[in-house]
Parts: structure tokens; C-alpha cells; sequence
């Protein structure tokens, strides 16, 4: 009976953390090469897209609904821009929202905005992606739509958003109509800009509804440095006006903005202070843009600084009772081709072709990199000439074979890693929505609590959550 009643005790206290990596191209992912990991292929399409973006595919492996191309948090019914197509019958939760219902801590830790596809995923109901503030939504939609709100207002004023334990991200400018912008931290002009009309300021309206708990809201590295993680229990960190700097801008300018690791260190810090365990997604949604914008090398160096944040996180917990899943939300175009040399720079020079001018080791199907031009003669097509120290910079972009302004993601099937209690779950070939389920039955939250009290007594095991994508990365922990 004592043997029973402590392996019983045992597994009441379990942790899975869920890791998403934004365009999985594990070319630096030295983490999982230092454990031994379930592996599994979940299938990113979406409904109505045979290549998904990342609101469909967050909303699928948050809710375990497939949805709609840049729809979030609704299922296939809601239709893209039309605001009058959601409703409540339609609106899907997310494992987070299972999460706080069980009593757990969560957390969002994003390099991009807090607003954006990944991280929205968690607490939004959007009929389209760019409603990050509510200068994006048109007098026609509020017309129509009166009772719409923008991605923002939901995080701060409805449910699960406002009772979000820790937010990390940028994206200050979509909360506050009168944010200034810098020379280290200009406010955003591209990658979908949004303009705040309300000069209601959305964070003073968080710090109000958190009052009683004495909420630590930051905005630099240095003040999250001196946040007591023991006694806080809820964070809002915006550490810049639009995305977060790239890791080495951070580096070469010596910005005050902490890490995707800093980060991330300092949600388990806070969460872990919940005995009933947390969900924490953490997304390293920059490597993203950089594949968008066809400039390899910064793909591959955020990258570099997801891996420090998926270490991070493993050191941080016990193999014996936290599950953790490493994945992508969608894959790119980028491919590694040319037979280059064992050794030599993966961002470098792989050969020459027919026409003896050299070409990389890393190309895109499409996108901005495309340089080509006819001859003289209009015989042939050739590509621009190119040195060995041009390609390896942070600035060049790789060549592409369509020209297009932004690359595109790809179809693939991406891999997931899983390691500890229930990774036996991730295995084979699976729709994406599935990963939500399988965590959600691991953590005993949501749908699936029925199999744990038979095991484990008459309570669910503790759950921890935490995200951190490549394109991001989740982590669950229960």
C-alpha cells in the first residue's frame, strides 16, 4: 500500500513543455541532439490552404481545430475579413484557456509582438490576423461589426487573455496610441503596422485589473532583472514598439532588450511558484521574418538563440516528470543544396554552376533574393556575382527562384521531438491539430480528465505549458 500510495503521489505531479520552432530548419538545434526524443511528422495545411500561415496553423495546434488562412481562434465556418461571420457557436478555446480552468499559472513569451499570429492564438477570436490594434479595423467592419474588438483589447480585457500570468514580447505601439518612438526602438512602419486610435492606454487598463497583485510591468532588460519572480505573480513585459530586435542587433547595438532565454528564464521562474503546475508558450517567431525575407544567416542565428531558450528550459526541469515537444507551426522554402565541403559555413558559398559564377549553399523557391538578368546577347539567363563575405553577412539575401516581395511558407510535413511522461504520444504521422489533444490528455486539462483520476486520485496532475517556436517554441508543464 505505501509502495502504491507513493508511485500514485508521484504521478499527480507531472510537466510537459511544448516547443515550436517557426520554420523548422534544425540546422543549429544542438539541444535535441543531447537527448534522445519520440519523434512524429504532424500535417500543417489548413482548411481552405494546401499551405498554411500562422494563425491557422497557432489555432490549430492551441485549439486542436483546423481553421481558416489567417483566421484565429474560430473554426472553418469563420470567413477571412468578414467580422460578421464569428460568433460564439464558432469560437474555439485554447489549451491555455484549459489550463487557467485547472488552476494553472500560463504564459505567452513571444520575439515578436504579443499581438501577433503565434501568440494571439492563445486568447483571440479574430476574423483576420491584422486586427492587431484597432486603428487596422476599417469604419466599415465597426460599422457592421460593433461589438469587434481588436487583438490587443482582447488580450488585456476578455477572458483568457486578461488572466494571463506573464506576457513577454514587443509590440508597446498597439497598445498605446501615444508611444514614441526612438533611434534604438522606432515605431513600426512595416510588417502590417497598426495605429492605436483609442488613446485609451491598454496597459494602464492591465496594471488597473491586476491592482490587487502588484503587477510588474517592464520595458527593458534591466528592469526585468530586477522583477522578484518569487512574489510576482502577474508580468507584462513590451520591450519594444513593434517586434523585438533581431538577437544579433541586440548584440552589435548592446540593446537593453533581454533574449528569447532571458525571457523565457524568467516566466518558469514565475510560473514554477504555482503548485498546480503552468502553461507557458514561448515563440521565437523572428526566424520567421527573417525566411520571409530570404537573409538565411538571421534565420539560422535566432535560431542559435531558440536553442539557448530550449536549453534553458530543459535545465530548468526534470526529464522524470515534464514533457517536453519541440516542433514548427509550418515549414519554408529554403532548401540546402550544391554538395558544399563538410565543414565549411552552411550561410557560405557552395559551388559554381554552368556559367562559373558561384552560388550558396542555401537557396529559397521564392522571395526577394531573386536576382537574375539576360546576357548581352538575350541567350541566357544569369544571377549576380557574389564573394564569399557578402553572402556570410546578417544583410544578404539568398537567391530565390520567383521573384516575389515576401517568400512563402512551405507545405511540408514538419517534425515534432518529444521527451519525458506521455511522449510516447508523439509518434507516426498526424494532423497538426492534433499536438492540442495529446497534450491536453498528458496534462489532464481541457476534455480529458477521466483516464488521471483513475490513476492519480481525484485531482488532475499539475500542469506546466511552455511554447518556444523556432517559429516557436511551447512548453506545458503539469
Amino acid at each position: 500500500r505505501r509502495r502504491r500510495r507513493r508511485r500514485r503521489r508521484r504521478r499527480r505531479r507531472r510537466n510537459t513543455i511544448y516547443m515550436i520552432y517557426l520554420a523548422f530548419h534544425c540546422l543549429y538545434c544542438q539541444m535535441l541532439t543531447k537527448v534522445s526524443f519520440a519523434l512524429c511528422f504532424p500535417q500543417t495545411y489548413n482548411v481552405n490552404k494546401q499551405v498554411a500561415d500562422s494563425a491557422s496553423t497557432a489555432t490549430a495546434y492551441l485549439t486542436g481545430v483546423k481553421t481558416n488562412y489567417k483566421t484565429i481562434g474560430v473554426d472553418g465556418t469563420a470567413i477571412y475579413k468578414n467580422c460578421s461571420s464569428i460568433n460564439e457557436s464558432n469560437k474555439v478555446s485554447s489549451i491555455l484557456q484549459w489550463a487557467q480552468k485547472a488552476g494553472k499559472r500560463t504564459g505567452v513569451v513571444t520575439s515578436t509582438r504579443v499581438t501577433h499570429a503565434t501568440p494571439a492564438g492563445t486568447y483571440a477570436h479574430v476574423a483576420d490576423r491584422d486586427w492587431e490594434c484597432d486603428g487596422a479595423i476599417s469604419a466599415e467592419d465597426e460599422e457592421l461589426c460593433p461589438a469587434v474588438k481588436d487583438i490587443a483589447t482582447q488580450l488585456v480585457e476578455e477572458e483568457p487573455g486578461k488572466s494571463i500570468n506573464v506576457v513577454m514580447g514587443g509590440g508597446y505601439q498597439y497598445f498605446d496610441a501615444n508611444a514614441v518612438g526612438t533611434v534604438e526602438d522606432p515605431l513600426e512602419t512595416e510588417f502590417v503596422p497598426c495605429n492605436r486610435t483609442n488613446t485609451t492606454n491598454l496597459v494602464d487598463v492591465w496594471k488597473t485589473y491586476h491592482a490587487s497583485y502588484s503587477p510588474e510591468f517592464v520595458r527593458t532588460k534591466s528592469d526585468l532583472n530586477k522583477v522578484d519572480a518569487a512574489n510576482t505573480q502577474f508580468l507584462l513585459g513590451l520591450f519594444s514598439n513593434g517586434h523585438m530586435p533581431y538577437e544579433y542587433e541586440k548584440r552589435e547595438k548592446k540593446l537593453d532588450v533581454p533574449t528569447l532565454e532571458d525571457m523565457t528564464r524568467a516566466a518558469i521562474e514565475i510560473l514554477q511558484q504555482e503548485p498546480q503546475g503552468y502553461f507557458l508558450l514561448v515563440e521565437g517567431g523572428r526566424i520567421d521574418h527573417a525566411h520571409h525575407d530570404s537573409i538565411a544567416h538571421r534565420a539560422l542565428d535566432e535560431t542559435v538563440a531558440m536553442d539557448l531558450a530550449v536549453e534553458a528550459a530543459v535545465n530548468l526541469t526534470s526529464r522524470d516528470d515534464t514533457l517536453i515537444v519541440v516542433t514548427a507551426d509550418h515549414a519554408h522554402t529554403m532548401s540546402i543544396s550544391g554538395y558544399p565541403k563538410r565543414g565549411q559555413e552552411i550561410t557560405g558559398l557552395a559551388a559554381l554552376d554552368a556559367d562559373g559564377l558561384p552560388y550558396t549553399t542555401l537557396m529559397y523557391a521564392n522571395g526577394p533574393g531573386y536576382n537574375y538578368s539576360i546576357d548581352q546577347d538575350h541567350s541566357q539567363v544569369i544571377h549576380e556575382n557574389f564573394t564569399k563575405d557578402e553572402v556570410l553577412s546578417f544583410s544578404y539575401k539568398q537567391l530565390a527562384t520567383v521573384p516575389l516581395d515576401s517568400e512563402t511558407h512551405g507545405g511540408d510535413d514538419v517534425a515534432i521531438y518529444a521527451l519525458g511522461p506521455m511522449a510516447h504520444l508523439f509518434h507516426t504521422l498526424h494532423e497538426q491539430h492534433y499536438i492540442a489533444h495529446a497534450m491536453a490528455y498528458a496534462s489532464c486539462i481541457g476534455d480529458y480528465t477521466e483516464h488521471c483520476n483513475g490513476v492519480s486520485g481525484t485531482l488532475p496532475p499539475a500542469l506546466t505549458t511552455l511554447l518556444l517556436p523556432l517559429l516557436s517554441l511551447l512548453w506545458l508543464r503539469f
